[in-house]
């Protein structure tokens, strides 16, 4: 879905224009999915390693979290953006995919959209996604 709503609009528009509703270009929400990806791979190592789940934008609050995943993105062209969420995604599923069906790295629910403490990665990119899509729209 992501994907899709990226291909309706240009390079310069993804990369220039904020999205309807947001303070944010295309080219920042993916750098605020990127921030989720490497949160929870984050999270999920530092569970391998005995630690209780921690996410990184409880302790310094959300909007601080955001800007260090968008900010230093900012300068950068979106096809690099584009090419580190890419490459975030991949990492995110490698983690995710080395753990059993029947316990994931969030305890036996981990698999449960309705129970698990990473319940919202999909809904939170499609909300996104669909964010994006309205500069193609017009």
């Amino acid at each position: 879905m992501l994907r899709e709503a990226l291909a309706r609009s240009d390079e310069r528009t993804l990369a220039e224009t904020k999205v309807p509703g947001l303070e944010w270009t295309a080219k920042d929400v993916l750098a605020h999915l990127i921030g989720y990806d490497r949160a929870v791979v984050t999270a999920i190592e530092g569970i391998r390693a005995g630690r209780p789940l921690a996410w990184p934008w409880t302790s310094t609050g959300f909007d601080g979290w955001n800007a260090t995943s968008v900010g230093p993105r900012r300068d950068r062209p979106y096809s690099a953006v584009f090419d580190e969420l890419e490459t975030s995604r991949a990492a995110l599923v490698r983690q995710l995919e080395s753990w059993p069906e029947d316990a994931g790295p969030f305890g036996p629910d981990s698999w449960d959209l309705q129970k698990s403490a990473i319940e919202w990665i999909a809904p939170h990119e499609r909300e996104h996604a669909g964010m994006i899509a309205k500069l193609g729209a017009g």
